[in-house]
Order: C-alpha cells, then structure tokens, then sequence
C-alpha cells in the first residue's frame, strides 16, 4: 500500500513538473514573439523618422471665415480678385512610412496620437478582417494582434467613416490606453489623431467619447459600428446627432455634411461585448506623399 502511494506521488510530482515546464515553455514563447513585434515596430517607427519633417502638426487651423464676418465687412471681397497670384501647390513629399506600406501589402495606414503609445500600422484584409487580431505585423502568432481596418472601411477612394478596432490590453499596447480618454483632462492634452495613408497626411480631432456595445441584429438601436458612408444628410446626421448624445463630455468641436471621421473601437466590461469608442473629426489634408510603387 506504502509503495503505492509512493508511486502515485512521483507520478504527481512529476506530472506537476512537466505542467509548469510547459506552462513556462508557452510564457516564454509567448515573451519571444512579444520582444520581435516590438523590435519589428521599433525598426518600423525608425525607418519613418528619416523622412518626418521636424515638426509634427500641430493644432488643426482654425475654420474659414465665411464672407462678410470679418471685423470690418466693407473690406470684405465678394469676388476673387482675378490679378492676384495663386500660391503654388505644395510639392508631395516622401511618404515617411513607405517602407512599412511596401514590407506588408496588407498596411492600409499607419496611425498615431501624439504624446500617446499609440503608433501602429493599421491592417485591412477584406478576404479576413480577422486575419491580423492574434497576429502581428509579420503575420506571426501574437496575442497583442495589431490595429485593423473594418472591412466596409476604405482609404481609397476614404469612406466617410474610417472604424479601426483595437484589443485593449493590459500593457496598454495596441489601444490599452483608449480610455484613458474618458478623462476629459486627458482628451484635452490629446486631441489631435494623424492618418499616414500612401496619398498624405490626413489630421483629426477628437469630437466625441463613449461607452456602447455590440448588439443583438434585432435590437433597433444606435450601432456605431455600422456607419461607414453617408451619401445623404440624413445618414450623416442619424451618426452624428447620436455620437454627440452619447458622448461622455461636450469637447466643443462640431461637424457638418461633407465632414469625415476616424473611428477607433476597443474592448470595454461595463457591460457584456462593451465598447470604448472615440471619433475624431477630419481637419484636412495637408500633406500629399509622393508615390513609391
């Protein structure tokens, strides 16, 4: 009986080891895979920075005046005035992330907040939006996934709505500092969004933040994430009217028909399949990227 008991606490014992060996062979698999992502980044965001200007946009120019609201309104032209010289148009420029776009052909886009580690590569794969979400830049097993383009979004010709989505992950990796926006103290230190796509430079600002979820087919609800086009004022102002009442706090931007937007969706456990999504404004593009194909 003795020996029995014996044996079976060496089988225990044993298999006891043989479960953390393997638990600590996957944790380090997984420590690896993690490292060569961030360095496979790193190596990424260094090749950008030999070609970014010194300085980055900053804040978004201020609306046009219409005519006639200047302070004096008789110095006020109500025509062009045909002897003036056009201002040239700017040259294209290299495009900073180029060698990123041509690493990867699934890259639609390369987003970054300022002054927040959100700077990643934006993937879209129509064939398989879920293609890239336990996967990284190079297409290997990583649980930090990377940024993805919703399939009914496109960059070219750009959608009235680009919807990114993001895991929210407790590094803060990918959008893990997403919610930090629901500080509106934080969303005013961090306003701006810039857009990398081939063509140019697209800069947003922050217009509203807020809790939501995915729901039910049959519930007739506001789905933010089923917004990508509006070809009519009425679509327009169905999303735009419901992400200003959904919002957390009034950031005092506004948006008219013609306006674009940007998108960005993570994880949230206020409730079951929450959201945390912020949409930013479109505020122009400023930048046009020579092409490199």
């Amino acid at each position: 009986m003795k020996k029995n008991t014996r044996t079976l606490f060496i089988i225990l014992v044993v298999l006891g080891i043989c479960c953390l060996a393997a638990a600590g062979g996957i944790l380090l698999y997984r420590h690896q895979r993690d490292r060569q992502s961030q360095e496979t980044l790193e190596a990424l965001r260094a090749s950008a920075e030999n070609y970014l200007p010194a300085e980055m946009p900053g804040t978004p120019p201020p609306s046009p005046v219409p005519p006639g609201s200047e302070p004096d309104g008789n110095q006020a032209q109500s025509t062009p005035d045909p002897t003036a010289t056009p201002e040239p148009t700017p040259e294209p420029v290299e495009n900073p992330y180029q060698d990123s776009f041509l690493a990867n052909e699934d890259m639609a886009a390369w987003l970054v907040v300022p002054d927040t580690r959100i700077d990643y590569p934006v993937m879209w794969t129509p064939r398989d939006e879920n293609y890239y979400l336990r996967r990284n830049f190079e297409g290997k097993d990583d649980q930090n996934g990377c940024l993805i383009l919703d399939t009914d979004s496109r960059v070219d010709p750009m959608t009235t709505n680009l919807i990114i989505h993001g895991h929210n992950m407790k590094s803060g990796a990918m959008f893990g500092d997403l919610e930090k926006y629901k500080d509106e103290s934080y969303f005013q230190e961090h306003r701006e969004m810039l857009l990398h796509t081939e063509e140019g430079l697209h800069t947003y600002e922050v217009i509203a933040v807020f809790r939501s979820q995915v729901y039910k087919k049959t519930d007739q609800v506001f789905k933010f994430y089923q917004f990508f086009q509006a070809d009519t004022q009425e679509e327009f102002d169905d999303f735009y009217n419901n992400i200003m009442e959904l919002s957390l706090y009034d950031t005092g931007v506004t948006a008219e028909y013609g306006d674009r937007f940007l998108t960005l969706s993570t994880c949230s456990y206020h409730v079951d399949r929450g959201r945390f999504v912020v949409v930013a404004r479109e505020t122009g593009c400023e930048t046009s990227y020579a092409p490199f194909r």
